[in-house]
């Protein structure tokens, strides 16, 4: 298996393989990513949370999303680091944390919401697909992205 199909925390308590080829990546750029990743944005991948073998126990908090809906947002309970997120508790659909790849370095985001949120100095590919906030159907668009 390629290194770039396993990942997991910073401290290695929690570990996972991804069993499929990785959908393309999205970027956000909304004040919750900012927070969550430390940085300007975070990226994420969508999948299925049975795309995943996972050793270990993430822990998970509960948020409420933009849309409303309920957010479970899953986490290293040892070292803080975020993994995924997903709608339901136990996952289903997931977003998984690009960052927790070990080799993610070539992953090109072809996707960006809330781009009227970017940090200042960023710039973005004109090719990307570009929202200023989010679409009313954030999965649909989540799962179209490449095509």
């Amino acid at each position: 298996m390629s290194d770039k199909l396993v990942g997991g925390c910073q401290c290695g308590a929690v570990r996972y393989s991804i069993g499929d080829v990785l959908p393309p990546a999205y970027a956000c750029h909304c004040g919750e990513c900012k927070k969550q990743s430390a940085s300007a944005f975070s990226m994420s991948i969508p999948l299925t949370y049975d795309a995943l073998t996972v050793t270990g126990l993430p822990k998970v908090f509960e948020t409420t999303a933009h849309s409303g809906r309920r957010k479970y947002n899953y986490f290293c309970e040892d070292c803080g680091t975020r993994l995924w997120h997903s709608g339901n508790n136990p996952p289903t659909a997931i977003t998984l944390k690009v960052g927790t790849l070990d080799g993610s370095a070539d992953i090109e985001p072809v996707g960006h919401l809330w781009v009227s949120k970017k940090q200042t100095g960023i710039t973005l590919d004109p090719k990307t697909d570009q929202h200023q906030t989010q679409p009313d159907d954030v999965i649909a668009w989540r799962n179209n992205l490449g095509q």
